[in-house]
């Protein structure tokens, strides 16, 4: 029997796909959020763009998820990135023509915000719907491990790009390098990954438990209550490393691009122990938001600038597992005619988390400083992790009453 292999051409392309996303996304942040911070010196409106950045796509989900299983899924992926390509140009244009017009820039930020999040959110919907169309659900999980750490490598090679563009204040060029990568991996989607008949892609003989990991009714809420701390704890993450960068390393743009580099190259790092079972789902799920809360602490007490590089990292590896593993159940555990629209669902709860959770750091940062920012990570993180050993007795308790 032949099946769609997770080294096949359409699990490579998708993975090729995966990476210069990544690198756009995440190279377009880092020169946005800089952007923003040096032309405003306020912490509170990162959260704020932020939120500009989930929100719309949160309500928008909300309203519009029925939809969410319609069109070829490989078009509706395609076009949205060409989208997201054209935003980035707009940026550029923006930049070159007006430089450093403090009001001007932060409104074109504010709205691209607006567009790139409506558009991430139907891509996200559509690409969860592929990968279920194109591989078996044991592929699908290895697929979507390895890359999400090809995303990883992405944002390490786009932040690290974008900081050297701040460095030298190139920041069209960044924009412009962001453009171009979202546009080619439109075209990488689009022309490589062709979509196979159902009928040609049999179960591979490998075991493959994530779709049946969790009772249907109840796995489905636990993957939408705990995407909450994980990906809210990424985003707050996010969202201190500007005022932390700066606190320690004031007026040096490198070392921001520096704790961005370290911490997505933790984030690639935890997609690779996922893909190659040195970590696994279950002790990410037992282990991952304690160790969070642990770390999270302490990046509100240490002052070393290589200890605070090393400790974000353990904390994008940590948190990235997590949202790893939330990604997989989103794609596993719902009925095949139901992923797009489970995958909106998820992605409004995971775009609120990040909403709120980013403007929360901004606001606590501003008021209180990002050391307090850092404890009440760690704190909101602890009431999670209590949280999920609660429920998981819970659902052991239900399982051996009814077994």
């Amino acid at each position: 029997m032949t099946s769609v292999r997770a080294t096949s051409a359409p699990a490579r392309w998708y993975t090729v796909f995966s990476f210069l996303s990544s690198w756009a996304e995440g190279g377009q942040a880092v020169v946005l959020l800089w952007l923003t911070y040096s032309l405003t010196s306020n912490a509170f409106l990162i959260g704020v763009m932020i939120v500009l950045g989930y929100l719309p796509a949160a309500v928008l989900g909300l309203l519009f998820r029925r939809f969410a299983d319609r069109g070829r899924a490989e078009r509706v992926a395609g076009s949205t990135n060409a989208v997201l390509s054209g935003v980035s140009l707009a940026l550029t244009v923006e930049q070159l023509l007006a430089g450093r017009a403090v009001a001007l820039a932060i409104v074109v930020i504010a709205a691209s915000q607006v567009v790139l999040s409506v558009a991430k959110m139907v891509n996200k919907a559509a690409l969860n719907r592929l990968v279920r169309d194109v591989f078996p659900p044991g592929t699908a999980k290895r697929v979507l491990e390895v890359s999400s750490s090809a995303s990883l490598i992405g944002q390490v090679v786009g932040a690290g790009l974008a900081g050297v563009f701040l460095s030298a204040n190139w920041t069209a060029a960044g924009l412009l390098v962001s453009a171009l990568a979202y546009g080619t991996g439109a075209l990488a989607l689009t022309f490589g990954l062709r979509r196979p008949a159902r009928e040609e892609m049999p179960e591979p003989p490998v075991e493959v438990k994530t779709r049946a990991a969790l009772p249907a009714g109840i796995g489905l809420v636990l993957v939408l209550v705990f995407s909450v701390p994980s990906s809210g704890a990424l985003q707050f993450l996010n969202t201190l490393l500007v005022p932390l960068a700066d606190d320690i390393a004031h007026g040096h743009p490198s070392f921001y691009a520096v704790l961005n580099v370290v911490s997505v190259a933790g984030g690639f790092l935890a997609g690779l122990a996922l893909s190659t079972r040195v970590i696994t789902t279950e002790a990410v799920l037992r282990w991952g938001l304690p160790t969070v809360a642990v770390f999270a602490a302490l990046l509100g007490f240490i002052t070393q600038p290589w200890l605070v590089a090393v400790t974000a990292f353990v904390l994008s590896l940590v948190i990235t597992c997590h949202v790893i593993c939330m990604q997989v159940l989103t794609n596993q555990v719902p009925a095949d005619s139901q992923v797009g629209q489970f995958a909106v669902l998820r992605n409004v709860v995971a775009a609120l988390a990040k909403a709120v959770f980013s403007f929360a750091a901004g606001a606590v940062v501003g008021w209180w400083g990002v050391r307090t920012a850092a404890v009440a990570l760690a704190a909101t993180t602890l009431v999670f992790a209590v949280a999920w050993f609660v429920a998981r007795g819970k659902d052991k308790g239900h399982d051996a009453a009814h077994g």
